[in-house]
């Protein structure tokens, strides 16, 4: 896409696999100061990208809705089109807060295009005076990283980021029921920002934030793979991850999930004894299911093709 690039305040799978998608320049700018800090740091890297590339249209992650905000200012400037790629977070308020809302609202109405990932949220952009296109995640290219799987363990591989709306504490209690079935458990994310301590949880490996490598070495090496949300309009990286690398996926029992991961998939509520009848299903049927995902895969590429299209005929460019 000629002059037109994407920016983005912080490394995430998505903004890698939508650029590429959209053949969009990426220009990641990650600090690990304090706040104050780290915004300034990124809205001058931003700024200085934006005189030198003089973009056409510019697509950015929310969050940040600093980053939304800024580019929302700097817009009568440089004369681009601003498209925000909006994920749960940049539809919806976490915490309820009515101001948050608010913001986010005037945010997502004043953009030229708003991506989302579902349907409801593209409702929700219609709803304020908004426009949306619907375009879920990308499969990730992450075929470079292929390790064969441990076919001896029977490993269960918990994507996980601590954050409110996934019930972790209730998976590693469904962990301690299959424990007699010989399962193994790893789990990702920092789990040290929710104030759990590892020795608590013998029964675990807690991995925590692990290089792209490592992680999907893991990915590869597991047998299922497990993630949650409790957001009933939440599209997860973790099962786009899981259904790329043809592993059978145990995630929330949710309609916005079950509309998508239609093949490959086992839905759970979230409960021990739920989430435990969930993962031994899925080991005891991973054959079936790994044929069921690489349907899944041919299908969802073709449905790629035409959220691409969708985009390109919004922004005017097709």
């Amino acid at each position: 896409m000629n002059r037109a690039i994407w920016l983005t305040w912080e490394n995430q799978v998505r903004n890698k696999s939508m650029a590429s998608m959209l053949g969009v320049r990426l220009f990641t700018f990650a600090y690990g100061g304090n706040r104050i800090k780290r915004y300034l740091f990124c809205i001058v890297k931003s700024f200085l990208t934006l005189l030198r590339e003089r973009p056409s249209i510019v697509f950015a992650q929310n969050p940040s809705i600093v980053l939304n905000y800024f580019l929302i200012f700097a817009r009568p400037f440089f004369g681009y089109k601003f498209v925000s790629d909006a994920h749960y977070a940049g539809i919806i308020a976490f915490n309820e807060n009515r101001f948050l809302q608010k913001a986010l609202d005037i945010s997502n109405r004043s953009a030229d295009l708003v991506i989302v990932t579902n349907t409801e949220h593209a409702r929700k952009i219609r709803d304020i005076g908004g426009r949306s296109a619907i375009c879920e995640d990308p499969l990730p290219d992450i075929a470079k990283f292929y390790t064969e799987e441990n076919k001896t363990d029977k490993t269960v591989f918990y994507i996980c980021s601590y954050d409110i709306d996934e019930p972790f504490a209730v998976a590693f209690h469904a962990f301690k029921l299959l424990l007699k079935d010989d399962f193994k458990f790893l789990v990702t994310g920092n789990y040290k920002k929710a104030g759990i301590h590892a020795d608590d949880y013998p029964h675990i490996n807690f991995l925590g934030f692990l290089p792209e490598a490592d992680f999907y070495g893991k990915l590869f090496e597991s047998n299922v793979v497990l993630d949650l949300t409790e957001n009933e309009n939440c599209l997860l990286c973790g099962a786009y991850e899981a259904m790329m690398a043809e592993k059978p996926l145990v995630t929330s029992d949710t309609s916005c999930l079950r509309n998508y991961f239609h093949m490959g998939t086992v839905f759970t509520k979230h409960d021990e004894r739920s989430i435990a009848d969930a993962i031994r299903y899925a080991y005891q049927e991973r054959i079936s299911l790994n044929k069921d995902i690489r349907v899944w895969k041919d299908d969802i590429q073709d449905k790629q093709k035409d959220r691409l299209s969708n985009i390109l005929k919004e922004l005017n460019l097709a």
